[in-house]
C-alpha cells in the first residue's frame, strides 16, 4: 500500500493526550535544533497553554519517541512544564519519517537548507516505495527513473545537471503515489523550480559539507535561498568548503560574491587584513569612549585581563609612550 500524509496523520480525529515530558525522547531528527525559538514556545506555553500537541510514537516502557514538535517539547523543558498535550501516531520508520518532514514542510520559519532537508528526506521516502518496482508507473515514468539510475552517479556530471535529474526522478517517484505529474508540487507545497532548487542546495551543500551546513544554517547568508543557491554553484568543492567557512567564521562578510574574493575563488579587490575587525574596533573605541574617569579606575583591571597576550608589549608601548608624552606636557607648563 502506497503512502500518504493523508492515510497516516489524522490529527483531528486522534485524541490528544497529557504526557509527562520525561517520558519522551527525542530520537534522530531531520531539521536543527533552535534553542531561541523552543524558549519563546516554552515561554508562550507557560504563558497561555499549548494550542498545539506534540506527535509521538510509543515504545516500549511506557516511554514515548518523539515524532514532531521539538521546539514545543525542549521549549516544555526549558519552562519547568511537567506534561505536555501529545496526539499518538503509529506506522513504520518510513511512515514515521513522512510524518516528520510533512508537518515541517509549511512552516515559514525555517531557512533554505533546513527546509532542503525536509524535501529530501520525503523525497527518500517516495523513492522507497518504487524501489523494488516499477508498478503504477507509466513508460514515461519508467524512462525517466532508468535516466536517473544510469546517470545519477556519474562523476562528470555537474551538480546542477545532477539535481535536475534528481527533481525529474522525484517527481516521477511521488506521481507513482499521488496519480500523475501536476500533483507532485501540490504534494509537496512547492513549485517544480522550487523543488529542484532545494534539491540542488541538499546536493552541494548538505551532503557533502555535513559538518558545516547547521552552521552556515544559522548565518544571514545561509537564511537566503539566493545566497545559498549561489554558494553551491561554485564548481570546485574544495572552493566551496573555503566560502562557506569564511561565511560562517567572518562577520564581516556580507555577501556571497565578497565572500569568492576574499576566498580567493574570483578576481576582485582583496580584504584589507584588518578590515574585517574595523568594525569591532570601531564598537570598542566608542564604547571606551563613554567611561567616566571613575569608571575607566574601576575597568583598568579588566582591560588587562582581556588583552591578548601577543598584544601585551604593544599595549604596553603605547601606554609608556603616552605617559611620557603626558609628563613631558606637565614639565613644559611647569
Amino acid at each position: 500500500m502506497a503512502l500518504s500524509i493523508e492515510s497516516i496523520v489524522l490529527h483531528e480525529r486522534a485524541e490528544i493526550m497529557e504526557l509527562p515530558v520525561e517520558a519522551i525522547s527525542q530520537g534522530e531528527r531531520i531539521g536543527f535544533f533552535w534553542p531561541e525559538k523552543a524558549a519563546a514556545l516554552g515561554a508562550l506555553m507557560a504563558r497561555d497553554g499549548q494550542s498545539q500537541p506534540i506527535l509521538v510514537h510509543a515504545v516500549r516502557g511506557g516511554q514515548w519517541r518523539l515524532v514532531a514538535g521539538l521546539h514545543r517539547l525542549e521549549g516544555a523543558r526549558t519552562a519547568g512544564l511537567a506534561t505536555i498535550r501529545a496526539i499518538e501516531v503509529s506506522g513504520s520508520a518510513a511512515e514515521l519519517r513522512l510524518i516528520e518532514a510533512s508537518e515541517n514542510m509549511h512552516r515559514r520559519d525555517f531557512g533554505p537548507i533546513e527546509k532542503a532537508m525536509f524535501i529530501r528526506a520525503l523525497a527518500d521516502v517516495y523513492e522507497g516505495q518504487v524501489s523494488a518496482q516499477h508498478e503504477g508507473l507509466t513508460q514515461q515514468q519508467i524512462a525517466i527513473r532508468a535516466r536517473w539510475e544510469t546517470d545519477r552517479n556519474k562523476v562528470q556530471l555537474r551538480d546542477e545537471t545532477k539535481a535536475e535529474l534528481e527533481a525529474e526522478h522525484t517527481a516521477a517517484t511521488i506521481a507513482a503515489v499521488y496519480g500523475w505529474q501536476p500533483q507532485v508540487a501540490q504534494a509537496l507545497g512547492t513549485a517544480p523550480r522550487t523543488l529542484r532548487d532545494y534539491l540542488f542546495i541538499h546536493r552541494t551543500i548538505i551532503a557533502p559539507f555535513g559538518d558545516l551546513a547547521e552552521a552556515l544554517a544559522r548565518t544571514p547568508l545561509g537564511g537566503q535561498r539566493k545566497a545559498v543557491m549561489e554558494i553551491g554553484a561554485i564548481a570546485s568543492q574544495a572552493q566551496r568548503r573555503n566560502v562557506i567557512e569564511l561565511i560562517i567564521k567572518d562577520i564581516a562578510v556580507q555577501s556571497v560574491a565578497q565572500a569568492k574574493i576574499w576566498a580567493g575563488v574570483k578576481d576582485g579587490p582583496q580584504r584589507n587584513v584588518t578590515q574585517g575587525q574595523s568594525k569591532y574596533m570601531d564598537n570598542a573605541g566608542s564604547n571606551l569612549d563613554r567611561l567616566t574617569p571613575a569608571a575607566w579606575k574601576q575597568f583598568a583591571p579588566r582591560l588587562a585581563q582581556a588583552i591578548k597576550p601577543s598584544a601585551l608589549r604593544e599595549v604596553r608601548d603605547a601606554i609608556d609612550a603616552r605617559l611620557a608624552a603626558l609628563d613631558a606636557k606637565e614639565g613644559g607648563h611647569g
